[in-house]
C-alpha cells in the first residue's frame, strides 16, 4: 500500500514539474507571476533577510554534512537516503543553474547580472525543497515540520520581491520530485 502512495506521489510530482515547466517556456505564467507579486508588500527587512538565509548554501551544505555524520554515526556507512539527498543536491544545483541561463527570466526587483540575476527557478526554494524532501522521508513524523521550512523559505523570497510565483513552486515541485528519481535510480523502491 505504501509503495503505491509513493508512486502516486511521484506521478503526481511528475505532473507538476513537468507542467509548471512547459507553461513558463509558453509566458503563460507571466500575468499570474505579475498579478501575485503586485499584491505582496515588499517587505526587504534584516529579519526577512536573516530568514532567507537559511535557503542557502551555507545552510544546505551545513545540513548535509549532519546528514553524513548521521549516517556514519547510526549505520556505519551511507544510507541510500542520504546517498539520493547528496546526489540531488549536486545534479538539483546544476540542474536550476541551467534553467536559469535557459529562461533567463528576469527578476521582480533588478538584480545585479549573471546567473544570480535571473528568477527561474527559485535556488534558495529548491535548496530548503530537497532538504524538506530527504528530511521527510528519514524523519517521517517530523515532516510536516520540513515543509513548513520549506514553503517559509518560498515565503520570504516572494516577500523580498526576488522570485516570481511560478518560480517557487517549479522549486517546490522539482527537488521531492528530483529526490525520488534518484533514490529509485540507486536501487530504492518507492517503500
Amino acid at each position: 500500500m505504501r509503495g503505491i502512495k509513493l508512486d502516486i506521489r511521484f506521478g503526481i510530482l511528475t505532473i507538476g514539474v513537468l507542467g509548471l515547466l512547459v507553461l513558463q517556456a509558453a509566458g503563460a505564467l507571466n500575468g499570474i507571476n505579475e498579478w501575485v507579486n503586485s499584491r505582496i508588500s515588499l517587505i526587504d527587512t534584516p529579519l526577512m533577510n536573516f530568514l532567507t538565509a537559511f535557503g542557502g548554501d551555507l545552510f544546505l551544505f551545513s545540513f548535509a554534512a549532519l546528514a553524513l555524520y548521521l549516517d556514519w554515526r547510526e549505520k556505519g556507512r551511507l544510507s541510500l537516503e542520504t546517498a539520493s539527498f547528496l546526489l540531488a543536491i549536486f545534479v538539483g544545483l546544476a540542474t536550476v543553474g541551467a534553467m536559469k541561463v535557459l529562461f533567463a527570466e528576469p527578476r521582480p526587483i533588478a538584480y545585479g547580472s549573471g546567473i544570480g540575476s535571473y528568477a527561474f527557478p527559485s535556488g534558495h526554494t529548491f535548496r530548503a525543497a530537497i532538504i524538506a524532501a530527504y528530511g521527510s522521508d528519514r524523519w517521517r513524523k517530523y515532516a510536516p515540520l520540513f515543509w513548513a521550512y520549506a514553503v517559509g523559505i518560498a515565503l520570504t523570497r516572494l516577500l523580498l520581491h526576488v522570485h516570481w510565483l511560478g518560480d517557487v513552486l517549479f522549486s517546490i515541485f522539482f527537488a521531492p520530485w528530483l529526490y525520488l528519481l534518484l533514490k529509485s535510480l540507486l536501487g530504492g523502491r518507492f517503500e
